[in-house]
């Protein structure tokens, strides 16, 4: 597998935190280049819901469409999306420590043909990017 790992303990219970992550409302206050998280789909969050997600990168907006693709409350959450031939998984575990939640990130990358080139280089740009992000979780959380 290509791509990285961070983890965070955070000062809530792991239904709190889970449910902080899982509602889009909440995506910019956990990374700040997030300008708007959109619901597509209608319905509760789920297996299959789709996003649209405009992040700013290099001070210029991206869009991109995000897919739950994993929802087991509170233990686990995944959202794919696939850029260019390549696609990526943030997969969230959820685990209770110490009185709180221990967040695991995975970030996982797939591609095939000539694309698997590319990802070491691209699971070294999106770590950068997103490498504060459970500390930055951590803190929204803490905070609400």
């Amino acid at each position: 597998m290509t791509g990285f790992e961070q983890t965070e303990w955070i000062a809530r219970a792991p239904a709190e935190v889970f449910a902080f992550i899982t509602d889009s409302a909440n995506a910019p206050k956990a990374m700040p280049q997030i300008q708007q998280m959109e619901k597509l789909t209608s319905g509760p969050v789920a297996v299959g819901a789709r996003y649209r997600e405009t992040r700013l990168i290099n001070g210029k907006p991206q869009t991109t469409e995000l897919e739950v693709a994993r929802f087991s409350p509170p233990q686990f959450y995944s959202v794919r999306n696939f850029t260019e031939g390549i696609e990526t998984l943030y997969h969230y575990i959820f685990t209770s420590e110490r009185e709180g939640t221990r967040v695991l990130l995975k970030c996982e990358l797939n591609a095939g043909g000539l694309k698997k080139l590319m990802l070491p280089l691209v699971a070294g740009v999106l770590k950068k990017e997103d490498g504060n992000h459970l500390a930055r979780l951590k803190a929204a959380v803490e905070q609400s």
